[in-house]
């Protein structure tokens, strides 16, 4: 009778092993996502905070006070501007939806697949707020730089709180500028919750990860958040947009007669992209 390492020089009797993998599996791919996600969103919050200092200052400084703040803020941040505001901004993005596509397309059955769809204020929100974060970014900064006349790249200095100001004489301003700063302090801040408790938790094995990220995707839809939690978020958006909106009524009223050589070059950022007057 042949012994069961007859014929194998190693006198092994371990299978064959399999073919390799050179693709990164599902739960990999998840993993890699979610750590983008998270890091690009942290990134982000090192020119969000400076950013948003200005109007609070204008409470008390007015436009004077806003455009000071909002030269030391740039003073920080505009050397490093595509490390700390597009890099990041772009990975957020893109890894953000990537990750939601990822995990609609594995679903297997159409309550999964509910359940997978945004279904959070916050998560709701990202995607007008994407929109007008791109549009903001166009008409207060891109735009702006452009050297064709009448523009001629406007400085960082040219273009102060006085653009602002100006823009604030049509209501659709206040709207996008307050729309933008709400659903942006709702989506920053239960976005950090969640990324503090990302920080926290602990790191699992691969194959468990699409599984994990199911529990909480239900977890996160069935859990009831209380009263209190609820009352005192709402509060703070709203308390923000109270503070913000005094900001910018101060700027509106401190802004003064412009230059007929400014309104041209002003008009003229919006001119590049009429549809962007739906969001002055």
């Amino acid at each position: 009778m042949a012994s069961p390492t007859e014929g194998d020089p190693t006198g092994s009797s371990l299978p064959a092993p399999g073919p390799r993998r050179y693709l990164p599996s599902q739960p990999q791919i998840l993993r890699a996502l979610t750590l983008t996600q998270n890091t690009s969103a942290l990134v982000f919050s090192v020119f969000l905070v400076p950013h948003l200092a200005s109007p609070i200052v204008a409470v008390v400084g007015g436009l004077e006070g806003a455009d000071k703040t909002m030269m030391i803020a740039r003073d920080l941040y505009l050397p490093l501007e595509p490390v700390l505001i597009y890099l990041p901004l772009a990975l957020h993005l893109l890894s953000s939806v990537t990750r939601r596509l990822v995990l609609l397309s594995s679903s297997t059955s159409t309550s999964s697949f509910r359940s997978r769809l945004p279904r959070q204020i916050h998560q709701i929100l990202g995607y007008p707020l994407a929109i007008l974060v791109s549009t903001h970014i166009l008409t207060h900064r891109l735009i702006p730089s452009l050297s064709t006349p009448p523009i001629s790249n406007l400085s960082p200095s040219e273009l102060g709180w006085e653009f602002v100001g100006y823009n604030l004489r049509y209501t659709s301003a206040w709207a996008t500028y307050l729309f933008l700063i709400g659903a942006g302090v709702w989506h920053s801040t239960v976005g950090g919750m969640k990324i503090v408790s990302w920080l926290r938790g602990p790191k699992s094995s691969p194959s468990k990860a699409v599984a994990e990220v199911d529990q909480k995707e239900k977890k996160e839809v069935k859990r009831t958040v209380s009263w209190r939690r609820k009352l005192g978020l709402r509060g703070l958006v709203v308390a923000f947009l109270g503070v913000i909106s005094i900001g910018l009524a101060r700027v509106s009223a401190d802004t003064g007669p412009i230059s007929s050589v400014m309104l041209k070059r002003y008009d003229a950022v919006f001119a590049q992209a009429s549809w962007a007057n739906y969001f002055r």
